[in-house]
């Protein structure tokens, strides 16, 4: 089992808290705005063994448990040293809570889930990247009748909630709650319908 190795401190910090007195400024900022946390979704898996199989086969099943509950005010911390003012943080991907390197790059997210990623292709980025099949999305993700809400030139914009099948549904739960979270669920945009597009056709998806 590989050593942790100790995360370069900041030379100078401002305070136990904050990296600087910018950093103490932005976190008034960051304190008056509502926070989306992760909401539990842990027993969907019970009430829908397909959705369990997929969640598991993709190695994802840390996704629906917690270790903690979160700190709100530690969270807040978090994205306001997640900034960038002036020399800090000095490395992309990393923050600092109270004195604490935190590391959010994906091999580091990862690493948290307990998800291997091996380097390959991620098929999500592709996709989001150079289009996808659309029809063949609206086979996977919909109901009979279901499809792509468009806009006036045509390009696809959503996909109604009661358009989607029910397993669609569990894994727009899941992504909602935990992955992209988002707080309007009547129906899901393109980047994540792509996203559970590909979860349900188990393509390799890296969730760091």
């Amino acid at each position: 089992m590989a050593t942790k190795r100790k995360e370069k401190e900041p030379e100078q910090s401002h305070s136990s808290r904050f990296l600087s007195r910018k950093h103490e400024k932005h976190f008034k900022v960051v304190q008056d705005r509502r926070l989306l946390m992760e909401r539990k979704v842990g027993m969907i898996p019970n009430f829908a063994p397909q959705f369990g199989e997929q969640l598991l086969g993709n190695d994802w099943g840390k996704l629906a448990t917690y270790p903690a509950p979160a700190n709100i005010v530690v969270v807040k911390e978090f994205y306001t040293h997640a900034k960038k003012i002036g020399n800090y943080p000095v490395e992309n991907y990393l923050g600092y809570v109270r004195g604490h390197a935190i590391r959010y790059d994906p091999d580091s997210i990862n690493n948290f889930l307990d998800t291997v990623w091996a380097g390959e292709q991620c098929q999500f980025a592709l996709c989001t990247e150079e289009g996808a099949d659309f029809e063949d999305v609206e086979r996977v993700l919909c109901i009979p009748g279901g499809h792509f809400q468009r806009n006036r030139s045509g390009s696809v914009v959503n996909i109604r909630r009661t358009d989607l099948t029910p397993l669609a549904k569990y894994w727009m739960t899941l992504s909602h709650a935990n992955i992209q979270p988002c707080s309007h669920v009547s129906n899901i945009i393109l980047s994540r319908a792509l996203f559970i597009y590909c979860a349900i056709r188990s393509l390799n998806v890296n969730i760091g």
